[in-house]
C-alpha cells in the first residue's frame, strides 16, 4: 500500500497530462461518493471515462489510496477530510467542482442510491451538493439558493456531516 501523496495526485489531477479524469477536487467528489453510496464497483474505470489503463499506475495507486483513506475515515466515525477550504460558498470554487464529482459519481449508480426506502432523505441531505454542482440552473428555487451568501455559507457547512448520514444511510443495517 503506497503512502498517499496528495501533492502528487494535486500536479496530476490539475495538470495538462490528465486527459481522461477530473480535476483534483472534482476526483475527491467522486471517491466521496463511492465511499458513502452503495456498492458501485465500476468506479476506477467510469472516473476516467474508461481509459484508466493510460493512466500511470501511480496516479491509479494514489486515488486507490485516497479512496481506502476516506472509507477508513468513515469507518472510524472521523468524517471526510476536504483538501481545500470549504468556506468557499460559490460554485465557481473548489466546492462546486468537487460537487460535480460527487454528483457524477451518484448518478453513475442511480438506481442504487434513489431507492425508495431512502430517496426522500436523500434528496435532504444531497440538496447542498446539487446547489453547489451547478446542475439544474434553470430550477428557480436553486438559483434562488445561489444568489443568497448566508443561505450558501449554511450549506457547505452541512455538507460534512450530510456525508457522514449518508455513510450511515448505506452502508449500516437497518
Amino acid at each position: 500500500m503506497s503512502t498517499l501523496n496528495l501533492d502528487l495526485l494535486s500536479d496530476y489531477l490539475d495538470g495538462d497530462q490528465n486527459e481522461y479524469g477530473l480535476d483534483f477536487a472534482a476526483t475527491h467528489g467522486f471517491l466521496c461518493a463511492i465511499a458513502v453510496g452503495p456498492q458501485f464497483d465500476q468506479w476506477l474505470s467510469e472516473l476516467f471515462e474508461g481509459n484508466q489503463k493510460k493512466v500511470p499506475t501511480a496516479i491509479i495507486e494514489q486515488i486507490s489510496a485516497w479512496l481506502d483513506q476516506i472509507r477508513q475515515n468513515l469507518a472510524n466515525e472521523e468524517g471526510i477530510e476536504f483538501p481545500f477550504e470549504i468556506e468557499e460558498a460559490d460554485t465557481e470554487s473548489s466546492l462546486g467542482d468537487w460537487s460535480v464529482g460527487f454528483v457524477d459519481a451518484m448518478f453513475l449508480n442511480e438506481d442504487a442510491w434513489f431507492t425508495p426506502e431512502h430517496e426522500e432523505q436523500l434528496v435532504d441531505l444531497t440538496l447542498p451538493i446539487m446547489v453547489f454542482s451547478g446542475i439544474d440552473e434553470e430550477d428557480p428555487q436553486m438559483e434562488s439558493f445561489r444568489r443568497n451568501g448566508q443561505l450558501m455559507d449554511e450549506l457547505a457547512e452541512e455538507i460534512p456531516d450530510n456525508l457522514n448520514e449518508l455513510y450511515l444511510m448505506y452502508h449500516t443495517p437497518h
